[in-house]
């Protein structure tokens, strides 16, 4: 005897939803690793150091993709039945679906969110501030301060040095300005008396001007006070705080005229720390001068006695823990101040610090890059419906 019951009703299957954050999470890896990759590989190409800045503002990427994740999600559970899959697309047979192969842009469908959750990891990667470590400069923080006392005596116009001293000892002072790129220098001058054309300073156009613009009607040059000289040079140094402190001494003869004893200016350098270094320019005590010019315009030289001290400026020298040196000619001249800057270079200090080039534009215009091609193909190839 049949039993005729009612029908076992139909348990109805609903498909299982696979969650997109898989396919999502490893096309994020995959496009930020090739922009990391390839920028990283850049620069160490081109033998970059790197660094980030504020590495702590890496923490704020879990937090921008957390953000990121949860707004899809509301987003999507506000139009879902419960109980239901959160499909886009229903239809009677998902069978006869699951047989279509596969498109590309059915397996590029979650690139978008790829290219937008990349965008967000490149921008917490650019608030880091990631930084090129160049090299530390070869600069010279010497701290010295350097004086240089110029004698403008009559005996200056002589012309055993062309065209004169004078012009001679200017050309040679200017190259050892241009020289010097970290030191404040200063210009006193003297004949009869001194004075400060130019404190120490680190403008060093203005020296270079000032020091152009000397002549022996400057000043009385009826003399050559070598003391007061020293003084005034040191009387600009005596408030220096710089580490190292020198005064350039060059004249041509002996010390005849002013206040001051170039042998106790000397004790008061020695006081203050101040090393001399003196340079005595002339062949002898005696030297052409010019007197004017004959009919053919050619100068006509006389000779012209000018009495010198070299013991004097050695004793200078040795006082203070300078040096004494004698330039009969351009050449040796030259090589005077070449020395001089020889034993400046000694005492300086290197540069400690480095230069940085901020980095974190390149990353900014990635992500906006990444973020133009997700609202590219989100309107046109991997548009979704509804």
């Amino acid at each position: 005897m049949k039993l005729r019951g009612r029908p076992a009703p139909v348990q109805r299957v609903i498909p299982r939803h696979r969650s997109p954050a898989g396919p999502v999470a490893w096309m994020a890896a995959l496009i930020v690793a090739l922009v990391l990759g390839g920028l990283y590989g850049y620069a160490r190409f081109q033998g970059w150091d790197l660094q980030l800045k504020f590495p702590w503002a890496l923490l704020s990427l879990p937090g921008a993709l957390l953000i990121y994740v949860c707004s899809r999600l509301l987003w999507r559970r506000a139009g879902a039945v419960p109980g239901e899959a959160l499909t886009r697309l229903k239809v009677s047979q998902g069978a006869a679906l699951r047989g279509v192969p596969r498109t590309l842009s059915a397996r590029l469908i979650h690139l978008p969110g790829a290219l937008r959750v990349a965008a967000i990891v490149l921008v917490g990667v650019a608030l880091a501030r990631p930084q090129r470590v160049d090299a530390p400069d070869a600069l010279e923080l010497s701290g010295i301060d350097i004086v240089m006392s110029i004698d403008l005596s009559g005996s200056m116009r002589a012309a055993d040095l062309q065209p004169t001293r004078l012009e001679a000892a200017k050309e040679v002072v200017g190259e050892f300005i241009q020289r010097r790129r970290s030191d404040r220098m200063g210009l006193v001058v003297f004949g009869r008396e001194a004075f400060t054309v130019v404190p120490p300073t680190l403008d060093y156009t203005v020296l270079q001007r000032m020091v152009s613009a000397l002549s022996l009607d400057l000043i009385d040059g009826s003399g050559t006070a070598i003391g007061d000289g020293l003084g005034t040079a040191l009387n600009r140094l005596r408030h220096s705080d710089a580490r190292s402190k020198v005064v350039v001494l060059l004249t041509d003869g002996a010390n005849n005229a002013g206040h001051v004893d170039p042998r106790e200016a000397a004790q008061l350098a020695t006081a203050l720390r101040v090393k001399v270094y003196t340079i005595l320019v002339g062949t002898a005590e005696e030297a052409p001068v010019q007197q004017g010019v004959d009919l053919a315009g050619r100068p006509v030289y006389a000779t012209a006695r000018f009495p010198v001290d070299p013991q004097l400026l050695q004793d200078i020298a040795t006082t203070t823990g300078g040096q004494f040196f004698r330039a009969v000619d351009r050449a040796g001249l030259a090589q005077s101040f070449h020395t001089i800057l020889d034993h400046l270079e000694r005492s300086k200090i290197a540069d400690a610090g480095a230069r940085y080039a901020e980095l974190y534009s390149w990353l900014v215009v990635a992500a906006l890059a990444l973020l133009a091609l997700e609202v590219l193909l989100s309107s046109t190839r991997l548009r979704r419906f509804p």
